[in-house]
């Protein structure tokens, strides 16, 4: 009977444990994003409990932008996340980084901006090819402008300097971050400032002028959302599980815009320490096109929208002397980066579920 007993006792441990264990086993992700509006999906999941009945668990860090983020992926400092198209162009370049969906079209929201007694002012459309563009060459030229280099403004900058047949070499260029460029632009430093919202709507309450932005001057900046090379590799059911609540995000975004603006205003207030008014809550919705999942199938496949996007982007890293001839054969093998492999999960995933 005491034999009987102790194996009871034993059997009984081993069946709490394994239950402790179970319960414990949940695979962790680590997320990394921007004070953007393509940094609130992971965090929204996060804060409201999303991952609650799921096999895994999410931790999210913030980066003020894309080259520190860049940054921490060669550190393997996490797994998946979201970020400009700059950054993902380099993710993808030096570490191999795969691009997996797009988070928004920002090309509307990076953006540049002058004081409202600037002489750039003066005149619009002197290109006719971009209508919406302030000012004349000589406008421009020794201008000092604030940016945030290798990054998605500053390929919006690039792109207007070349619609007015410029270069940088024309104009002095200052590397500073979104934060410090907003307060710099106030103290009366720079002629202009580029920056991508939700710094935008600073400028904008400040009654800082816009000038241009991506869009404007024919330059379309999609969000990337990246995932590391070797997580992709080795956990590729994660992957799908993670772009599987990513997506649900954006989906509440596109179709409940008013709901989605009030987690966005705490993720912005509480959590990235920005204060905007309804007025740029609104307005990141309403100039930010989001894709669903089957537009997001069809962006990453056809060979006129991500893979023609991202070109652009290594152009512009060619003209900045970062990339090579050969760097920029390994893209276009690579089609630079893009798999539609985990979307595509993704859609049959949910296509089971109906």
């Amino acid at each position: 009977m005491h034999h009987l007993s102790r194996i009871t006792f034993i059997v009984l441990a081993l069946v709490l444990t394994m239950g402790i264990c179970s319960a414990q086993a949940k695979d962790e992700i680590r997320v990394s994003g921007q004070p953007c509006l393509h940094g609130l999906p992971t965090w929204w999941a996060i804060e409201d409990g999303w991952t609650k009945d799921k096999n895994i668990d999410l931790t999210y860090t913030l980066f003020p932008s894309g080259a520190p983020q860049v940054e921490a992926l060669a550190a393997d400092q996490w797994d998946v996340g979201a970020m400009g198209t700059v950054p993902t162009m380099m993710a993808i370049l030096r570490y191999g980084a795969k691009l997996i969906a797009i988070s928004n079209d920002e090309s509307e929201t990076n953006d540049l901006w002058v004081r409202p007694d600037s002489p750039i002012l003066k005149t619009k459309g002197f290109n006719p090819k971009y209508p919406e563009i302030y000012g004349k060459p000589e406008d421009w030229k020794g201008k000092k402008i604030l940016v945030t280099t290798v990054s998605t403004v500053h390929y919006a900058l690039d792109a207007t300097l070349k619609a007015l047949g410029l270069t940088e070499k024309d104009v002095e260029v200052v590397n500073i971050e979104q934060g410090q460029a907003v307060t710099a632009f106030a103290s009366s430093q720079g002629d202009v400032v580029c920056l991508w919202a939700p710094f935008s709507y600073t400028a904008e309450s400040k009654g800082w002028k816009k000038v241009s932005s991506g869009a404007r001057s024919g330059a379309m900046i999609p969000g990337g959302v990246v995932v590391r090379k070797d997580f992709a590799e080795k956990h590729p059911d994660l992957v799908v599980e993670w772009l599987d609540l990513y997506m649900t995000a954006l989906d509440r975004m596109r179709t409940d815009k008013a709901g989605s603006g009030v987690w966005l205003n705490k993720y912005f207030a509480g959590y990235c320490g920005l204060q905007l008014p309804e007025s740029a809550i609104k307005s990141e919705f309403e100039l930010r096109p989001i894709f669903s999942v089957e537009q997001q199938v069809k962006a990453l496949t056809a060979p006129d929208e991500a893979s023609a996007w991202m070109k652009g982007v290594a152009d512009f890293f060619a003209g900045q002397g970062r990339i090579t001839k050969a760097d920029m054969a390994d893209l276009e093998k690579s089609n630079f980066g893009i798999d539609a492999s985990f979307m595509k999960k993704v859609q049959e995933k949910r296509a089971a579920k109906k």
